[in-house]
């Protein structure tokens, strides 16, 4: 009876460190997570974590690769065993840290960098063990040839197979169990982590992790557009995957099922039984081959089928470009005050046309320096102006240029100097600003208005200085809501606070990666205000609804 119960507690457990039924493989339902299953409560009674796990697989992977590279059947036994290994670690990983709710960013990326580590290894053991082979029916050797299959093999085959599956998986989990049963991420998700972690002491390894990550999931958006825009669709129906319709999901699902098997072919276990098979025969170029050949065949159907599946669905919930529009949230800072001009150009500009003597490059250095103090100690309170702010602004960078050495004039009249250049910028913001309301008071007559901006608690006072109060009915000001772009989450709040649907909003804003992309992931419509950026970096393929140069150009907006 007591080993009954074992055997129970241990199915039910079994069950609950799996993803789904529908996500996971028979080899690994009946072979690899039990045994892994086993291995976690092993290694929990030790307290040994996750990623130490995952860090265990890596060494086993790379030893496993070194054994392909011999002939030798004995030494390739070894490399089957070790790679064994290797994938039971990888799945006790994942197992342990969903048992014990221990799942991190951190962890979900060193577990994509092992995986990365063991075929980049495997790849070059077999470069190595074909070099001096010959080609089959010649007898020329495969030297280079073989470098070049592998590398198409591996790069241009295996790597965005992989990832491909891998997005496709947890779509569908996102659909079958929500957010939280999902590990679906998005690039402008990433972005906002890596621009909230820029200046912050001790994060360096944190910014590296979310910085390679956030291509990782730029690459896979840019393969689907179809889902991309179903998706969008979707949060601006619905705000969120939780409130989609059930009989929608189920729809979803439904045509998604079927492609679970071709993204579980196109992971770990199909190549590690095929690699086994053929360096255990001596010819593992049949496994490079069949990289090339039929899992690309499979992989390219898998895409088609899961972007006529989106595609399809849309005409089903309706184009949210129909919808007209009822909420314009607008940027402050870079928008209003600016009309798109990045504040750095900004001050640069007027650093230029006051004679500062000091190069574009010092400048950015003494900008950065200032921002990252503004952003580090309350130096502005909620009472201060915007003149105030400048000045507070101005003084840091001064300071900065100063300290360097850089700003080779006395300090009486570096501070005269600086005068004159904040007399020059706040009349300049002035006259930008003033003409940015005759826009608002016309748009005002057609939509309701919104702010959502990146400020310091005196937003309110900045709005009374240039008479701008009265023409919007939401202010959210992130240093009050405790939340900053470019993280989706103050747009949420600011469409919720406004009591309308995202789908139903439309977002403008100078900053691609701050008010674009965020405003975009969580299904608003969205306007980018184009002027001079800071950098000359230009998004492949802007996902802005409209593009403009000038605001008064949203007059024609319909």
């Amino acid at each position: 009876m007591v080993i009954r119960e074992k055997i129970d507690k241990f199915r039910t457990l079994l069950r609950a460190s799996m993803k789904s039924e529908d996500t996971e493989e028979w080899l690994d339902v009946h072979f690899t997570r039990p045994i892994g299953l086993a291995f976690a409560l092993f290694w929990h009674r030790f307290g040994v974590t996750p990623n130490s796990i995952t860090i265990l697989s890596i060494f086993l992977g790379v030893a496993a690769g070194v054994m392909f590279s011999f002939t030798d059947t004995l030494y390739n036994v070894v490399g089957v065993v070790l790679l064994m290994l290797a994938n039971f670690c990888d799945s006790t990983d994942g197992q342990l840290a969903r048992l014990t709710n221990q799942r991190s960013m951190k962890g979900r990326c060193l577990d994509g960098f092992a995986g990365d580590t063991w075929f980049f290894t495997i790849y070059l053991a077999i470069v190595l063990r074909l070099w001096n082979e010959p080609i089959p029916l010649t007898t020329v050797p495969w030297g280079i040839g073989g470098l070049a299959l592998a590398a198409v093999a591996g790069l241009l085959s295996h790597s965005p197979q992989s990832s491909l599956s891998d997005y496709y998986r947890q779509i569908h989990l996102y659909f079958l169990m929500g957010k939280k049963g999902s590990e679906l991420d998005s690039y402008a998700q990433e972005q906002a982590i890596v621009e909230s972690l820029k200046g912050k002491p001790n994060a360096f390894w944190e910014r590296a992790f979310h910085a390679n990550y956030q291509y990782y999931c730029k690459s896979q958006e840019r393969r689907t557009p179809a889902f991309q825009r179903f998706h969008k669709a979707l949060m601006a129906q619905y705000g969120s995957i939780e409130q989609v319709p059930q009989e929608l999901k189920e729809r979803f699902l439904k045509g998604s099922r079927p492609l679970m098997p071709f993204t579980n072919l196109l992971t770990f276990n199909s190549r590690a039984i095929l690699l086994y098979i053929t360096c255990l025969l001596n010819c593992p170029w049949i496994y490079l081959l069949f990289e090339v050949t039929i899992y690309n065949l499979m992989y390219i159907y898998m895409h088609k089928k899961h972007e006529k599946l989106c595609t399809s669905l849309m005409q089903n919930i309706g184009e949210e470009r129909q919808i007209k529009p009822l909420v314009i949230l607008f940027d402050f800072g870079g928008t209003l005050d600016t009309q798109g001009c990045h504040w750095g150009k900004m001050l640069w500009h007027g650093y230029e046309a006051m004679g500062v003597s000091v190069t574009e490059e010092q400048f950015r250095e003494a900008y950065v320096y200032a921002e990252r103090k503004l952003g580090g100690k309350p130096l502005i309170s909620v009472s201060d102006t915007f003149r105030r702010m400048l000045s507070v602004k101005l003084s840091l960078e001064f300071d900065y240029l100063l300290e360097k050495g850089w700003l080779t004039i006395d300090e009486q009249s570096a501070r005269k100097m600086q005068t004159r250049l904040e007399d020059h910028l706040y009349n300049k913001v002035e006259t930008t600003i003033e003409s940015s309301k005759s826009t608002l008071e016309q748009l005002r007559k057609r939509y309701r208005l919104g702010l959502v901006t990146n400020f310091y608690g005196n937003m309110s006072v900045v709005l009374n200085e240039f008479h701008l109060s009265n023409l919007f009915e939401v202010v959210t000001e992130s240093a009050v809501v405790g939340v900053r772009k470019p993280s989706p989450e103050i747009f949420r709040k600011a469409v919720a606070a406004m009591q309308v649907e995202p789908r139903k909003v439309l977002v403008v804003g100078d900053s691609y990666t701050k008010d674009i992309l965020p405003a975009h992931e969580i299904g608003c419509r969205t306007c980018w205000l184009k002027g001079e950026g800071w950098d000359k970096q230009e998004p492949e393929a802007p996902v802005a609804d409209l593009i403009i140069h000038e605001l008064k150009s949203l007059l024609a907006y319909k």
